[in-house]
């Protein structure tokens, strides 16, 4: 079943479809009058609906609602901003799927890149959730340097460091509320490391292998995601 993306509430009785959406429903799909659809608004609640109007853009009347359970786990992942914007979407993408909470672009002493494109990245956003059948779209924060970060988030925090071997295991996992950090391919700063350590920030190794950032960080996602369900 596929699933749609709006920004409606419980007040609203019908929903007009955006320009992309609608051609998809009218081309791709080949939707008539009188078809069910389900939308999202990103923050759980989902609603059924049917078209009642094909025209340049498609109207539909909604028929219920219902609002979506939310796991009791939030993951959190702070992401040094990737060179290559592709690379940066696809983890977006992954993430999404992977049920990741929210998403803060973190500069660090090696970023080499310092900006992200915020309107294609909610583009993203929206494409994965609606792809995954989910019914809660990530939220992206504004970027944020690694001290302020460090001081300002209260999740209980995650560091992949290079510089350790200390894997990850159930026990370590101190609460449902959990901020994974990721720094850019030359790793964290000695400083910046250091600075984890005062603060009682966990590091974890992810193996023996160097990997890519967007690699790093979608296969620790799955491995904390994993270690949250047993």
């Amino acid at each position: 079943m596929e699933l749609f993306y709006s920004e409606f509430n419980e007040n609203n009785d019908t929903i007009d479809v955006n320009d992309i959406d609608s051609k998809h429903l009218i081309r791709s799909l080949r939707k008539k009058i009188g078809d069910e659809i389900s939308f999202t608004n990103g923050n759980g609640l989902s609603c059924k609906t049917k078209i009642i109007e094909i025209g340049k853009k498609v109207k539909v009347e909604i028929l219920s609602f219902k609002k979506e359970a939310l796991s009791n786990e939030k993951i959190h992942i702070a992401i040094s901003p990737l060179k290559n914007s592709s690379r940066f979407e696809w983890f977006l993408e992954k993430a999404t799927e992977i049920g990741v909470r929210e998403i803060t672009p973190l500069i660090t002493r090696y970023s080499e890149k310092k900006k992200i494109n915020f309107e294609r990245a909610e583009r993203v956003l929206i494409s994965s959730m609606k792809q995954s059948y989910q019914f809660y779209k990530p939220k992206i924060n504004s970027i944020i340097n690694f001290s302020d970060f460090i001081i300002q988030n209260n999740d209980f925090k995650i560091m992949a460091n290079l510089k350790t071997n200390r894997l990850i295991k159930a026990n370590d996992i101190k609460s449902n509320n959990i901020c994974l950090m990721i720094g850019p391919e030359g790793g964290f700063s000695e400083e910046e490391i250091i600075e984890a350590s005062d603060n009682n920030i966990l590091e974890i190794s992810l193996g023996k292998n160097r990997l890519r950032s967007e690699t790093a960080a979608v296969h620790s996602l799955s491995i904390i995601k994993t270690l949250l369900s047993l």
